[in-house]
């Protein structure tokens, strides 16, 4: 049995999950196991990903990897597949499944990246390919902290929203490896027959909560610039953002009030801008450079 730390949560888990943290603790928040999900009501033949909100707990199927069961915001239940490889195991159970835990306990859960900047949480959105990894990876290179890529969850239990600190881990491409002037064959591969790499955050990674003072939306234009979001464009990024609207609306139908509340309160409290740049990779280190003036503005400006 091993046992972690993340997002403010001790993790028993009967698989090793060398992504995360170590912890002394071993009264577990999570637990993590294998086992058969006999009552699944999924219809897996011929699909490739399907899921259903039951009164269980929340079922999650992946072609070639297996049946997932969350259930109560502490439970995580994986019957694999034969063929499954472990890799493949870990990148779902610390992606969709993780990110269920959090929603289950009652976190808004952003599909972002997020770095410490000057004691600031500042969390990249946007599209998939528009470079929320890349633009945490490079911020990271130049040492500032990172929080943590692809699930990034927040509490608004208190005053202010504050940013739960994920895991040190950040899923590169290849390009974005070379961005950062390293060599992608120097780094393992996240799982086989992909090319995006798994790069490990030895040091600069953010292991206490923090506030979250800024989120940049990712878009793609033809110059380097950051400008403020329409008031009516923030609710529909921030939903358009949520982790949880990858399966559809099942995880939000059942406290939508609840949910559409904490949206509207990081809306209000939460400085949220438009982080447009061409694709240059070229331009990275002038994107670090204007987010990091941007930041430094901001703050003397309270």
């Amino acid at each position: 049995m091993y046992f972690y730390q993340a997002y403010g949560l001790t993790i028993k888990s009967t698989l090793e999950l060398p992504e995360l943290v170590s912890s002394r603790k071993l009264e577990a928040d999570v637990t993590v196991q294998i086992d058969k999900l006999s009552n699944s009501p999924l219809s897996i033949n011929n699909v490739a990903h399907c899921y259903q909100l039951t009164s269980e707990g929340m079922y999650t199927y992946w072609e070639g990897v297996g049946t997932f069961l969350v259930k109560e915001g502490k439970d995580i239940i994986i019957d694999p597949v034969t063929e499954s490889e472990e890799c493949r195991l870990r990148l779902f159970i610390l992606g969709a499944a993780i990110g269920i835990i959090l929603h289950q306990r009652g976190l808004l859960v952003l599909h972002g990246s997020g770095v410490d900047i000057e004691g600031q949480a500042a969390v990249f959105l946007g599209n998939k390919g528009r470079g929320k990894s890349t633009i945490a990876a490079n911020l990271n290179v130049k040492g500032h902290n990172l929080i943590g890529d692809d699930v990034i969850a927040i509490d608004l239990g208190g005053d202010w929203p504050m940013v739960l600190p994920a895991f040190p881990q950040l899923k590169l491409w290849p390009d974005a490896v070379t961005s950062l002037g390293m060599q992608p064959e120097n780094l393992p591969l996240l799982v086989p027959h992909l090319e995006k790499r798994d790069r490990r955050v030895k040091k600069c990674f953010r292991d206490r909560i923090l506030p979250l003072k800024h989120i940049f939306v990712l878009g793609k234009d033809t110059s380097l610039e950051i400008k403020p979001l329409k008031p009516q464009e923030v609710i529909r990024y921030l939903i358009m953002n949520l982790y949880v609207t990858r399966f559809g609306n099942e995880l939000l139908k059942a406290n939508q009030s609840s949910h559409f509340a904490k949206i509207t309160q990081i809306a209000q409290q939460i400085s949220i801008d438009r982080l447009l740049r061409p694709d240059d990779l070229n331009l990275l280190p002038a994107t670090v450079t204007l987010i990091e003036n941007h930041v430094t503005k901001k703050q003397l400006a309270v």
